[in-house]
Formats: structure tokens, sequence, C-alpha cells
């Protein structure tokens, strides 16, 4: 049986990698959290780990994208992985520091009509796989799809092609800083 099969294993895999932490956390979306999920942490373990590239990638097989697009650097690496097992490109965005927006890294591009997969380690509010959509549909490309590892299942999000999620974390929060318990308490951001 796969972990991906079974979600009680799936989440127990979660917790003994210690990619869901617990402290105060600043999301990209600039809400504030107190359980955070570091899906990188997952990627310590490439053999662990195989089966959810796997699973991903089957999931989208039928899409037939040319380029699997993804962001920092979980983003970068489910990027990589997927676009090797459905033999498509790869292309990485980051996040310009002056204008808070995604771009494609410079040497990756997307051509016109190509078919683009993307893919994100976890959504809060869907803004990261949301400016990568763009980024997509500005190039006059084509978004086949999101593959997402995971959601905090706190908002509806609709990213506007279809979406896949490997787990929805239970027990996760996101509120604005003004309203955060944490702040409150004069609890620090944690690093």
């Amino acid at each position: 049986m796969s972990v991906l099969s079974d979600t009680a294993a799936l989440l127990a895999w979660v917790e003994r990698s210690g990619a869901l932490q617990k402290g105060h956390f600043k999301l990209a979306s600039g809400l504030h959290a107190s359980r955070f999920f570091r899906c990188i942490k997952l990627f310590q373990d490439p053999n662990a780990c195989e089966a959810l590239f796997v699973e991903l990638a089957c999931r989208f097989q039928a899409q037939s994208p040319d380029v699997v697009m993804g962001a920092n650097e979980a983003g970068s690496i489910l990027a990589f992985e997927l676009a090797r097992r459905l033999g498509a490109e790869v292309a990485i965005a980051r996040q310009s520091q002056d204008e808070q927006r995604y771009r494609l890294i410079e040497g990756f591009e997307l051509v016109p009509g190509a078919r683009v997969l993307v893919v994100d380690d976890i959504t809060t509010t869907g803004g990261t796989a949301k400016q990568l959509v763009e980024i997509v549909r500005q190039a006059n490309g084509i978004p086949v799809g999101v593959g997402l590892v995971a959601t905090k299942g706190i908002f509806a999000i609709d990213l506007g092609c279809p979406t896949e999620v490997l787990l929805e974390l239970q027990g996760m929060d996101a509120v604005d800083p003004q309203d955060c318990p944490l702040c409150q308490q004069g609890i620090p951001l944690s690093g």
C-alpha cells in the first residue's frame, strides 16, 4: 500500500518529517499562522517522497503538459520531479523583492500555446498559484492544471483550471496580523 493511498499514513509521514511546524509564522500571503507546513522537509529523503511525485504526475498525465512550472525551493523541486516523469520541460519562477510579484527566472520562457502544469507545495489563499497561472496566460500558454502537495483548507480557492491536492491539512490557521492572537501576546515571529 502506498503512503498516499492512506491519509493517516500520509499525515504520519508529514509529522515524522518535521514538515508540520508550530510557532508564529508570517505566510507568503502576509497572514499570520500558528502552524506552518514546510514541505521542503519532506524532500530531504528523496526515496520517501517518490510516491508523492509519482502520484501528482499520474493525476496530470492525461493533460500532457509541455512544461511544469513551480516557484521557490519546494515548487522548483516539484516542477523538476514532475517534469521528469511527464516528459516535459521545466520553468521556474521566483518572487521579485521590489514588486512582490512572481516572474520567470531569467533563462526560462514559455512559448505561446504551451500546455503548462503549475505546481506548488501548499496553498492558503491561492496567491502564489494564481500568480503562476497568470504568468502562463500572459505568455499565451494554456494552464492545464495546478498540482498541490497540501492545502490548509481554510479558504475556498478557484484557480481557474483543474486542481489536484494530495493532502488537506487539518487544524491550520491564517489570520490578519491585526487579529493575530500571537502578535497580541507579544510572541515574535518564528525564523
